[in-house]
């Protein structure tokens, strides 16, 4: 194995239709309640110019700033609602640039969430982005049912 070739790959099922899921990874507002990677931390901000060219930026970190950490990138993928793939550099203890890919298929009546991360520089990191990317989708879980349990009262 050579530097930067790990990858992680992990799969999420949400009782959620695939619009409804592509959705809070597009939104400014959705992803302050589910992106950060750490439990305990917050979103301090984040900004979403969807389409293909089109970037984001979210910062994220201890609270109450959440800003100890910048995520920042590009959308290479914005097919909704199956499709994202992003170039994305995180900045806080030395830069890392990685390759996402996240898609999202029908599954029943929920959605089958497959999201890879690529070009990891060593095993450590793929470990430690794979805790963070765990505690984050089961954050957008809990915001999912959360949004479910809203529609279904009003």
């Amino acid at each position: 194995m050579t530097a930067n070739d790990r990858s992680i790959t992990l799969t999420r099922t949400y009782a959620r239709p695939p619009a409804d899921v592509f959705e809070v990874w597009v939104d400014p507002e959705s992803l302050r309640h589910w992106y950060a990677p750490v439990e305990g931390w917050v979103v301090g901000s984040a900004e979403v110019s969807p389409g293909v060219g089109g970037s984001y930026t979210v910062t994220f970190g201890p609270p109450p700033e959440g800003d100890a950490y910048r995520e920042h990138g590009t959308y290479t993928a914005f097919d909704a609602p199956h499709h994202l793939a992003w170039t994305g550099t995180l900045e806080g203890e030395g830069d890392l640039t990685l390759r996402t890919e996240v898609t999202f298929a029908a599954h029943g009546e929920g959605t089958l969430v497959t999201l890879t991360e690529q070009e990891l520089p060593d095993d450590a990191t793929a470990e430690e982005h794979t805790e963070g990317w765990t505690t984050a989708l089961k954050h957008l879980a809990k915001l999912l049912d959360t949004a479910a349990h809203g529609r279904a009262a009003e």
